[in-house]
């Protein structure tokens, strides 16, 4: 594997949002999630559950509710009124509309998606149509006294079930009015405070779900008024619910951290009486489970300890393989870290300031696993706040250290560092790009930097001496894309740019004729990471299913070694890996040396060696050093793999002989972190 000199970074202080509010796309293959900080993310089931889609939040827009209408269109609605649609090409919150009845708590699309409805702090109900190019205000519903924090329509249209304080009601859509109203609170004696009707659910036969502020999940006959079952899952509350689209399955998710599977099973075997029974239960989360979904093969739950896990149910999945994997996934599938090698400083993305770090440094040398004494502490020498309520989409820092740029989703800011007198200046009137900007990457000699755009698009600018710089041109794809760009790997020698955009094409552009050269062949899966090799201009990829391939830029065809894999396959460990690779770089001492990451795993891939096949066990670095030096050799395959750092975000190269990598425990940041709910726990 080759010893490193390796700078282990832990100051990264980076805090995810939690999970507010989860959406499973109806039939279709895509899983919609917002966070407390009012992102949105979108990550589709089937290239492995990747997170494709990521639109930065804002300070003025929190995100309550989400719903997908009309197929593929996404709204969001919050408590600042508006519902919001988002552009998922463009990234971007698209348009907005405004509630007319205050905060708005809930949103649920009818069967069709056609329409939508929004619960609002006024207690009103009310309808809005879904037409091409945004939605139109339709009529309001009975309103009644305390805000409306739950909806759902019956999935025949014909009624909308509105959850409250003590109370839900189920309002008759084609005439507007309640026709049934039912207190949770009646079969309850010598009740002193209130209970909050925190999700519900209409299922088609006529029942209603509730998961409530006492920690039931009842169902009621609304029709009749009476309460048919409770079940009380939880101490505290059950703040979220879904259903299965046959529903046959309930999940719903608690304050204490667990969730819990509700089958509707027959009562004797081979009987037509059913009753539901509290089946799973599953402890993922530290915190509140405020959001839960159910998808036809798994468990979805996401909470404010910001964890999305991802269960599945093994009695629905046909053959083992990634549907049948347990995931959990805490941070982006993208890099928020950036490195500037010759100057050994690192750059760290938070949601509205970014922090410039000095790398320490030691004199010492030493043997395998030894930490040395640092002569220089790493040092912090700038923080840069972004002005305004916009969050940044992305940054990056030149590999020379004197260039830093970053952009929100109005504005696009480049800034002359230096870092011996510690200051900033910003570079003024810079051109006007399509913003906003989904990747900045700097080139290997700092002359040039690449701004990925929309539609395909990638633009190029000269950095002037002593801080300035010109849009040279702009690079677009021949056939047009209606995707915006979200990955970038220039070439070192400055002749080559690999893009991707958003429809997982992987177009190549000769920057000195600044003319397109070629379209690497296009793959199932999303593209989670790429690089130029810079000796022989060969570009390896890596996909979402974990597949990898190499692909030469001048000879437009996948290298010899690339359909070696493609051929014998990959080894069968390394493809049931749930994390994508997310950076890829190389070895100047040994240039058959490819060096990749994902949040769990290092690894140095050596082209040289001989391809692991399923019965040679794909062991980690420190177990083979425990092995005797012919059980070694016998052992000896490309993949040379070390899990000492997690979770790891970010590792690179400085020079041949040093490595930085940037962790980020988990548990520095849960302390971060509001208290949960305390749980009695058995002898304590």
């Amino acid at each position: 594997m080759g010893e490193f000199e390796v700078h282990r970074v832990r100051f990264f202080g980076l805090v995810p949002a939690g999970v507010r509010c989860l959406a499973c796309q109806p039939r279709g293959s895509r899983l919609a999630l917002a966070r407390t900080d009012g992102a949105v993310e979108v990550y589709n089931f089937a290239a492995n559950y990747y997170q494709e889609k990521v639109i930065p939040g804002h300070e003025a827009r929190t995100v309550e509710s989400l719903c997908w209408a009309a197929g593929d269109r996404l709204f969001g609605a919050g408590l600042n009124g508006d519902i919001t649609e988002y552009d998922l090409s463009r990234l971007s919150a698209a348009r907005g509309a405004d509630g007319g009845g205050g905060p708005i708590w809930s949103m649920a699309a009818n069967g069709t998606g056609t329409q939508l409805a929004i619960g609002c702090e006024d207690g009103s109900v009310k309808i809005f149509q879904v037409i091409p190019g945004g939605i139109q205000f339709e009529r309001n519903l009975d309103r009644r006294k305390g805000r409306v924090l739950c909806l759902s329509w019956h999935p025949s249209d014909t009624h909308i079930v509105a959850g409250s304080i003590d109370v839900f009601r189920i309002i008759d859509v084609a005439s507007g009015q309640t026709v049934q109203r039912i207190m949770v609170n009646y079969h309850v004696e010598k009740v002193k405070r209130e209970c909050v009707v925190w999700a519900i659910a209409l299922l088609s036969r006529g029942t209603v779900v509730t998961a409530d502020s006492f920690g039931r999940v009842q169902f009621w006959d609304w029709q009749q008024g009476t309460l048919a079952e409770s079940h009380t899952v939880s101490t505290s509350a059950v703040l979220s619910l879904a259903v299965a689209e046959k529903e046959d399955s309930i999940v719903v998710g608690t304050s204490t951290g667990a969730t819990y599977q509700l089958q509707l099973l027959p009562v004797k075997l081979g009987g037509s009486e059913k009753r539901w029974v509290r089946t799973k239960p599953f402890q993922h989360h530290s915190h509140d489970v405020r959001a839960v979904a159910h998808s036809p093969t798994a468990l979805i739950s996401g909470g404010l300890d910001a964890q999305l896990v991802i269960r599945p149910l093994l009695e629905k999945v046909q053959k083992k393989g990634y549907d049948a994997v347990l995931r959990k996934f805490t941070f982006p599938h993208r890099r928020l870290v950036s490195c500037a090698r010759k100057a050994r400083l690192l750059l760290f993305q938070f949601s509205q300031h970014l922090e410039l770090w000095r790398l320490g440094s030691t004199r010492e040398t030493g043997k395998d696993g030894e930490v040395l004494p640092l002569c220089r502490m790493p040092e912090h020498l700038v923080q840069l706040k972004s002005k305004g309520p916009e969050h940044i989409y992305c940054s990056c820092v030149s590999p020379c250290g004197t260039w830093l740029s970053y952009s929100t989703a109005s504005r696009f800011h480049l800034y002359r560092v230096r870092c011996d007198s510690v200051s900033l200046r910003k570079v003024p009137k810079v051109p006007k790009l399509l913003l906003p900007a989904y990747q900045l990457q700097f080139s290997a000699d700092s002359n040039s930097l690449f701004v990925a755009s929309a539609r395909g698009s990638v633009h190029v600018l000269q950095l002037l001496e002593p801080g300035g710089c010109k849009h040279l041109h702009t690079l677009r794809p021949p056939s047009g894309c209606s995707e915006a760009v979200y990955l970038l790997a220039p070439s070192a020698d400055g002749h080559w740019l690999a893009a991707v955009s958003g429809d997982w094409a992987i177009h190549v552009y000769n920057l000195k004729s600044s003319k397109h050269h070629c379209v690497v062949p296009t793959y199932s899966c999303a593209v989670s990471a790429l690089a130029i090799h810079p000796s022989t201009n060969n570009l390896v990829v890596a996909y979402s299913d974990q597949q990898l391939v190499e692909f030469s830029i001048p000879e437009q065809q996948y290298t010899p070694w690339s359909r070696t894999v493609q051929r014998r396959g990959l080894h069968r460990c390394w493809l049931e890996r749930d994390t994508p690779i997310t950076h890829i770089t190389f070895n100047p001492k040994n240039p058959s040396h490819i060096l990749l990451h994902d949040t769990y795993l290092f690894c140095v891939l050596d082209k040289s060696l001989p391809l692991p096949d399923d019965s040679t066990p794909l062991m980690n670095q420190s177990t083979l050093k425990q092995l005797p030096e012919t059980a070694r050799k016998r052992q000896l395959h490309a993949f040379k793999i070390c899990k000492k750092f997690q979770p790891l975000l970010f590792a690179d190269l400085l020079d041949e002989n040093s490595l930085v990598v940037v962790e980020r425990p988990i548990m520095d940041f849960k302390t971060q972190l509001p208290l949960p709910v305390q749980q009695k726990k058995f002898g304590t």
